[in-house]
């Protein structure tokens, strides 16, 4: 598996990572909680809407000069990864994990752990103490970033949450406060 920094001409690949996927729970955050939800729904294959939302979405942090990268297994695209680089936070020390897909053959295989920690190393140089993520509610994403070291998040991005008010805020310590 190779990793490293797509450029520009290789941002409207993520059409070709298979997003895929079965969702039967679901995660609500209610009361400073998360509660746990049956429910069931498909993920289908990208529709043009939504394709061409997430290339002008990456191209604006391309532009903005933030971070894409890849996961190839041999010639193909298997997984995408970005982060902003315009500091968010109350005190502007946080950065953006402004998104993250792995196709569905390469989940639960190291591809999205290790795309992880190479944001987290790159936004660790770029001077951030945490990691902020708008996650999906799904069951499965919330536990995979539960399981690289993210918690709710003690203050929320307003302007993420109005984007996205279903999803499940995560923050992620980079640095730690002790000195």
């Amino acid at each position: 598996m190779e990793y490293r920094l797509l450029n520009k001409e290789e941002i409207k690949r993520i059409s070709e990572i298979d997003r895929t996927e079965t969702v039967e729970y679901i995660y609500y955050h209610r009361e400073g909680k998360l509660e746990l939800v049956e429910e069931y729904y498909e993920i289908n294959e990208w529709n043009q809407e939504e394709e061409l939302r997430h290339i002008s979405s990456l191209n604006d942090i391309y532009q903005r000069g933030g971070f894409i990268f890849g996961a190839f297994d041999k010639l193909y695209i298997v997984g995408i990864i970005s982060l902003d680089n315009e500091f968010i936070g109350r005190n502007k020390d946080q950065l953006n994990l402004a998104g993250l897909w792995v196709s569905k053959d390469y989940r639960k295989k190291g591809v999205g752990k290790t795309l992880v920690e190479l944001v987290k190393e790159k936004a660790k140089e770029m001077g951030a103490r945490k990691l902020y993520v708008s996650a999906t509610p799904s069951q499965n994403t919330v536990h995979f970033y539960m399981n690289r070291g993210f918690d709710l998040a003690k203050e929320v991005n307003e302007k993420l949450y109005e984007l996205e008010p279903d999803d499940i805020h995560m923050e992620c310590l980079l640095i730690s406060d002790s000195k």
